[in-house]
């Protein structure tokens, strides 16, 4: 039959053990343990009242030497009194410091080390143990935001994870967006809550936070996110296909000079102008059929070279929509293309409502890059290697 102390998380439990006092904790009760010198601020709850009227005397895992309060060692002289409290227990001081503050209580002292039963049970000294309810270890909640891409293109869906562990009970899920809440739900313990945005753009933009939070208290974790235009277009609606990595025909107006228009590109593209011929050569006749627009870009096509766009000559452009006259010596492999302007226009290398769907971006090469005037290949070939062209039907 276990006693419990007044207002207290300790009890008295009878019984004996064996070996050291440490090993006693089969006498205590599930989330229970043998007291110790470490929950001395626990052990000072007890009143010296309490400490010398209840009936036996009951050990618990610490010495008192010299007015201490440290672990009970077997083999060492100076801390080898097994603390204890009760009313049958042989050594009470009032007047002596202790783990249960003022007034000390040993079940036995002195030399126990010398005769080799220091912190051991012995019939007749102890009646049991003192048990220490255990201390609750917090379980916050462990906290993982993961992505399921690592670059996050304007038009595509992304999927945001929030994985939780170690955590106990239910657990509340907040979403934030710049600490904006946005979603809010209950799952169970170690899982997971999702967060879909679907077809991104830059609205999207920003820090996504994971809140988890049980009785325990609150973890998260955050990631940001930053959409970009899909190849070249800042907008990412590129109408070309995918396969040209190094060019993008991006739709939308600009201001001024057609080499102003670097506002529809994305992030390291910029206007097409007559340097990048030899990437705008690599468009098929069927993708350019497809192309539905005029794309201009920084040039005017001359009988006899390839010039960048003056306000007095048409502006070069590529799409199913453009002017069209068949002549090989143009900027461009497939003839003549340029936009639409009327004779009377005094600049015809601005944007031009109706005539002019948008802007051909072209990536910016690296400082590593080299690209050859005779080579259509971009970036160049490497390692002896040497460029054809591909199937233009």
């Amino acid at each position: 039959m276990a006693h419990r102390f007044n207002q207290t998380n300790i009890v008295a439990c009878r019984g004996p053990w064996a070996g050291h006092i440490s090993n006693a904790s089969n006498l205590c009760g599930k989330g229970w343990n043998v007291c110790s010198w470490k929950e001395s601020s626990m052990l000072k709850q007890i009143t010296w009242n309490e400490a010398t009227t209840i009936e036996g005397c009951y050990a618990y895992d610490a010495s008192q030497d010299g007015g201490t309060c440290k672990p009970c060692i077997s083999d060492h002289w100076g801390s080898d009194d097994l603390a204890a409290v009760g009313k049958s227990c042989q050594h009470q001081n009032l007047m002596s410091k202790s783990c249960i503050g003022l007034g000390k209580i040993d079940a036995s002292c002195c030399v126990d080390s010398l005769l080799r039963r220091a912190c051991t049970y012995r019939p007749g000294i102890a009646s049991g143990v003192l048990c220490c309810k255990k201390e609750a270890i917090p379980s916050l909640p462990q906290v993982r935001v993961i992505v399921d891409k690592s670059n996050f293109i304007i038009g595509e869906n992304i999927l945001l994870v929030c994985q939780v562990s170690n955590a106990k009970g239910p657990l509340n899920i907040a979403w934030l967006k710049d600490k904006t809440l946005i979603k809010v739900e209950e799952i169970n313990k170690n899982s997971q809550s999702k967060l879909s945005l679907n077809k991104i753009n830059h609205h999207h933009n920003g820090e996504y936070t994971c809140l988890a939070t049980n009785d325990d208290g609150t973890s998260q974790d955050s990631i940001k996110i930053r959409a970009r235009g899909h190849q070249g277009c800042a907008a990412g609606d590129n109408r070309l296909p995918r396969k040209y990595y190094n060019i993008s025909a991006c739709p939308g107006r600009w201001k001024g000079h057609i080499k102003n228009g670097g506002n529809l590109c994305g992030d390291n593209f910029q206007v097409c102008s007559i340097e990048n011929v030899q990437s705008l050569n690599e468009i098929s006749w069927k993708d350019l059929f497809f192309l539905e627009g005029c794309f201009s870009y920084d040039a005017t096509h001359n009988s006899k070279q390839c010039l960048r766009c003056k306000e007095t000559a048409v502006m070069a452009g590529l799409g199913r929509s453009c002017q069209y006259k068949l002549k090989p010596k143009g900027c461009s492999r497939h003839g003549y293309l340029y936009s639409k302007y009327s004779k009377k226009a005094k600049n015809k290398c601005t944007y031009n409502k109706g005539s002019t769907t948008g802007v051909m971006c072209c990536r910016i090469p690296s400082k590593k890059e080299v690209i050859k005037e005779d080579s259509i290949c971009y970036p160049a070939c490497q390692n002896g290697g040497y460029c054809i062209d591909r199937n233009s039907a």
